[in-house]
């Protein structure tokens, strides 16, 4: 069974058909993938931000990244249920599409990069050039996943 067959099974499902033929349905759920990555977005910012110094000045990045862990993970959860739902409607046209290609790669590598790399450099309490570079990178990656998403609808 190829890889079309599958998209072709998965969008003529039952949550496929629904969500696709819903007037509202796709709508409300793309509103909540976006804001779980707007959520998303800011913690890892203002984590990052607080590396280099930039942002809130009182909480250490320590602090920042520890007070925004629970909203991380609630946003990744919300962000993968929700693409999948999103993607369910329409996963034929998908797979062909260079942009999503890339945002699934992007969000593999944000997603093991914050939690594996990042998240326990700042834990550290490291504001160096390991952490500062580190920064810099979570915030490339989360900006090209964001950037291939938006791409994903214009393609």
């Amino acid at each position: 069974m190829s890889l079309y067959h599958i998209a072709q099974g998965i969008e003529g499902s039952p949550v496929g058909q629904t969500i696709r033929e819903s007037t509202w349905l796709f709508p409300a759920i793309e509103v909540i993938h976006l804001l779980c990555l707007a959520v998303l977005g800011g913690a890892v910012l203002m984590t990052a931000l607080g590396v280099f110094g930039f942002g809130l000045k009182t909480p250490t990045p320590k602090e920042i990244e520890v007070s925004a862990r629970p909203y991380m993970t609630t946003s990744v959860v919300g962000i993968l249920i929700t693409g999948l739902l999103l993607g369910a409607s329409e996963p034929v046209k998908l797979i062909d599409r260079e942009a999503f290609l890339i945002k699934m790669v992007s969000l593999a590598l944000a997603l093991l990069f914050t939690y594996f790399v990042f998240n326990p450099i700042v834990r550290k309490g490291d504001t160096g050039v390991r952490a500062r570079t580190a920064a810099g990178v979570v915030m490339a990656l989360w900006f090209t996943v964001a950037l291939s998403g938006r791409w994903i609808g214009f393609s």
